[in-house]
């Protein structure tokens, strides 16, 4: 049994290395972009070996701003330029709105259930971001949640500066304040409030978050080698679902909140308004074969995801830079008291005339604090690691001590 395994095996390898020799073979004779040299079977993934968007960075400063990557039976198309990706998206957005349907994100996806290709569902999900994310006054609507959740950030920072002189990780800062936004918009519920936010319970609930809204950043081989599915079913994709099932547990707890309680009000006991479940669920109703659950909880799977993951990192990034450069941190400090004085803080209307900012929340911690770094006042740590997020001590400017102990 296990030499008829071997040669099975043998023989599964000798028909993909046909196959690949007779697509590129193929592929000669099409008019393709640029593409780096490749190692037959595996392809490209050995490029890959830092993180993915280092490398990517690494190839399209070689290869030019649209670039070809052959990821075993996936043929990838790579645009690093706001031209090439406005070629593309919207004016053939179209052409490009497929996405693969790759084995271990099925059940991750809810069995690909947020239109994966061009067809009547993927309009329907397209028209729901339109009409209720995206539309003027839901915007307006998050405007205010994005101003009220800031500000009950900036007063936990302003009354912890009068208890003791305390480094704040940004990472945790930035991702506690990004899912009370997307909470408050998806449910009407802030997750951290202000008496646990330097607790370990809060801690702890921020691990989990994490752990379980971070996008898989690793690649299961049997996605890209049909042939090794069986061997990435027992790895890498077991725990895949194993977090999934966690994920998937905590929406529904969500939802079911809401089809049991459909006026919850917000932590100060005003309605909160409708919420974007809220408009699901009756949307399900009038039209329960577009919206399913699988669709419902996707969606808000995606909301929590981008919501989140993406905004605590670039703003992140934004804190690093501004440390390593105080130059620029000093300039926009001086636009905004320029603009509004100390009577006031800034909100989104005032960022079109400001130029250095393009964060309301970072905008708000520099005109309201002056920011250390553990080794000092805003200087650069070079030798720290990069996956190592900075700690930062805020201390209230004195100008701003009247109009923050008011929030």
């Amino acid at each position: 049994m296990d030499a008829l395994k071997c040669y099975l095996g043998f023989f599964v390898s000798i028909l993909f290395i046909v196959y690949q020799f007779t697509a590129n073979r193929r592929n000669q004779h099409k008019n393709l972009p640029p593409s780096p040299p490749s190692v037959a079977i595996i392809d490209h993934f050995l490029l890959l070996t830092l993180s993915i968007h280092q490398a990517v960075n690494n190839l399209s400063n070689k290869y030019g701003p649209i670039f070809l990557q052959r990821l075993g039976s996936r043929p990838t198309l790579v645009l690093s330029s706001h031209a090439a990706i406005e070629e593309c998206f919207p004016k053939h957005d179209i052409i490009f709105s497929n996405r693969p349907l790759l084995p271990s994100r099925k059940v991750l996806e809810y069995n690909h259930s947020l239109g994966s290709h061009y067809d009547n569902q993927w309009r329907n999900i397209r028209r729901f971001y339109v009409l209720e994310i995206f539309s003027a006054k839901r915007l307006q609507m998050s405007s205010n949640i994005r101003t009220e959740e800031i500000r009950f950030m900036i007063n936990h920072l302003y009354k912890r500066s009068f208890k003791e002189v305390k480094k704040v990780e940004v990472k945790t800062l930035f991702y506690s304040l990004a899912f009370n936004i997307v909470m408050k918009m998806a449910a009407g519920i802030r997750w951290f409030e202000d008496e646990e936010l330097d607790s370990d319970i809060s801690k702890g609930k921020l691990v989990d978050l994490v752990k379980m809204f971070t996008p898989p950043l690793t690649m299961a081989l049997g996605d890209y080698f049909p042939f090794l599915r069986w061997l990435t079913y027992y790895g890498e994709e077991r725990k895949l679902l194993k977090n999934h099932k966690r994920k998937d547990a905590f929406i529904q707890a969500l939802l079911d909140a809401h089809q049991n309680n459909s006026s919850l009000t917000s932590t100060d006991g005003q309605k909160t308004g409708q919420t974007l479940i809220d408009v699901m669920l009756k949307l399900q109703e009038s039209e329960p074969e577009l919206y399913t659950n699988d669709v419902v909880k996707g969606t808000i799977q995606t909301l929590i995801l981008a919501g989140t993951h993406t905004t605590s990192i670039v703003m992140e990034g934004a804190v690093s830079q501004l440390i390593s450069h105080p130059n620029v941190f000093q300039n926009a400090r001086d636009e905004i008291d320029s603009h509004t004085g100390y009577s006031r803080l800034i909100d989104d209307t005032d960022l079109a005339k400001l130029p250095y900012l393009h964060a309301l929340s970072l905008g708000t911690l520099i005109q309201c604090f002056d920011w250390e770094e553990s080794q000092g006042p805003l200087k650069t740590n070079l030798s720290k690691p990069e996956n190592k997020s900075a700690e930062i001590v805020f201390r209230p400017r004195e100008a701003f001590t009247d109009l923050l102990a008011q929030l």
